[in-house]
């Protein structure tokens, strides 16, 4: 699919998509945190408003689904297949540089031993409260290791492809809408506006249950929108270069599935600073975003350079 050539936005789709996106999001989220379900599962749910949004604005204005950017790999994207190895190992990239920079900043330290320790108790405790011995006459602490090692490895595997059943709930919504019909604006433009009403879209899930920044609701708005500005313009790398959905969305996935790796490595710390939704989390993110920006990377036209 090409990015459209039209020199205007179409403001009243976009907005039209933001008032539904927003609308059946936070209404999802209100609505089942009112009847008690639990913030992973509205989290979830919450994640198919873009793609909803997407959807209904496309029938209500007839606009069609042929530039919905859905093929794996665009005949007019040359090299637009490297870009999902791009989305696979950007994303870890970065979540190990950030905790590469929380060792250097002395801010944290490495705590594995102590995660591990936390597991075995906690595996130990169940075990006593349901009266039954561990599996394999293992100890408590040699299933935390199994289950560490295990989760590690599902959060490089099996974790993304599941993950992206709902990242691309987001991103059919963020990159497969809303991020081209404001590309006239001009690629870094689109990206960062993108990526602000991405963030503020979170708004409620931080605000009333500190998602990701417990004990920091307004600030944690803040951070929110700094983070997925910066991961907004990555994407959009992704998305423009490659023509299709699909990179982003695995992009998204690995970083929901790779996300916890800071909590299993490194000492605890305040959501606000720590990585990878923190400030230390967000250096190489930032810095990214701006060399992509710098070397017009963040462009509709796929003859830049990927």
């Amino acid at each position: 699919m090409s990015i459209r050539s039209s020199q205007h936005v179409a403001w009243s789709g976009v907005i039209l998509f933001i008032l539904l996106t927003f609308g059946i999001s936070w209404g999802f989220w209100l609505s089942l945190r009112a009847v008690g379900v639990p913030l992973k599962i509205r989290a979830v749910v919450g994640m198919f408003g873009p793609a909803l949004g997407a959807v209904l604005v496309r029938l209500v204005r007839r606009e069609g689904f042929a530039d919905a950017a859905l093929r794996l790999v665009p005949r007019d994207r040359p090299g637009a297949g490297r870009m999902y190895l791009a989305a696979y190992f950007t994303v870890p990239l970065l979540i190990f540089a950030g905790i590469g920079i929380a060792l250097l900043s002395t801010y944290q330290h490495w705590d594995l031993v102590a995660f591990m320790q936390n597991q075995a108790r906690a595996i130990a405790s169940a075990a006593a409260a349901r009266g039954k011995p561990l599996p394999l006459g293992l100890s408590a602490r040699q299933v935390a290791h199994i289950s560490i090692v295990a989760g590690v490895a599902l959060a490089f595997t099996l974790a993304i492809p599941f993950n992206m059943i709902f990242t691309f709930g987001e991103e059919f919504g963020w990159r497969g809408y809303l991020l081209p019909r404001l590309s006239p604006l001009g690629g870094v433009t689109a990206a960062v506006a993108t990526g602000v009403t991405w963030g503020l879209w979170h708004a409620p899930l931080i605000l009333l249950d500190g998602y990701n920044y417990p004990g920091h609701p307004v600030s944690g708005v803040g951070m929110m929108v700094i983070f997925t500005t910066a991961l907004g313009v990555i994407f959009a790398w992704l998305r423009f270069r490659s023509g299709s959905v699909w990179p982003s969305t695995l992009a998204h996935a690995a970083l929901n599935a790779q996300a916890g790796l800071g909590f299993v490595v490194l000492s605890p710390g305040n959501p606000l600073i720590r990585p990878p939704v923190g400030l230390l989390g967000l250096v190489p993110m930032i810095a990214l975003a701006l060399w992509l920006a710098a070397t017009n990377r963040v462009t509709p036209d796929a003859s830049r350079p990927a």
